[in-house]
């Protein structure tokens, strides 16, 4: 088939059905990239300030590297919700403090006060044996940096607030 035949014949399709198609085509991309695999930036703290915070606030310290390395473009938006966790913000505190990890139950994504028993620093931390043998959170980019990981670990162990 050609180029000016198919040209032809999608013009030929009701107008409805083309509508469809360039919505189905678009919904596919989207899925496809929600969650690729992908080098984004040569900054591996992707805009945000890289320093260890000792006393950090969910609001200024936390929610941005979920924002920025987590649901912004990557697994953890409302559309795409990689085992069902949300973290953009709004959600992403009530999704986490407390609540049991779908990929293991025993544990909780975050206990408060308890960083070595939350899944979430499992995730991150560049052991495997800590994860249990699952990838390294974020799939899509770089890992987090050693002062993001210890500002969201300080945050655990100062007992998770929603500050």
């Amino acid at each position: 088939m050609t180029a000016s035949s198919l040209r032809a014949a999608i013009a030929a399709r009701p107008l409805a059905a083309r509508t469809l198609i360039a919505a189905l085509g678009g919904v596919l991309a989207g899925a496809v990239m929600s969650c690729a695999e992908f080098d984004s930036t040569t900054d591996p703290a992707f805009g945000l300030p890289d320093i260890a915070v000792a006393t950090p606030s969910f609001s200024a310290d936390i929610q941005p590297i979920f924002d920025r390395r987590c649901s912004i473009g990557g697994c953890h938006s409302l559309a795409t919700a990689q085992a069902g966790l949300v973290l953009t913000a709004g959600r992403s505190y009530d999704a986490l403090v407390g609540v049991p990890a779908r990929l293991r139950p025993q544990l909780a994504r975050v206990v408060p006060s308890d960083p070595a028993n939350s899944w979430l620093v499992h995730m991150i931390d560049d052991d495997p044996a800590a994860r249990f043998g699952r990838q390294r959170m974020p799939l899509s980019s770089m890992p987090l940096t050693e002062n993001q990981i210890t500002t969201i670990v300080n945050w655990i162990a100062q007992g998770a607030p929603r500050n």
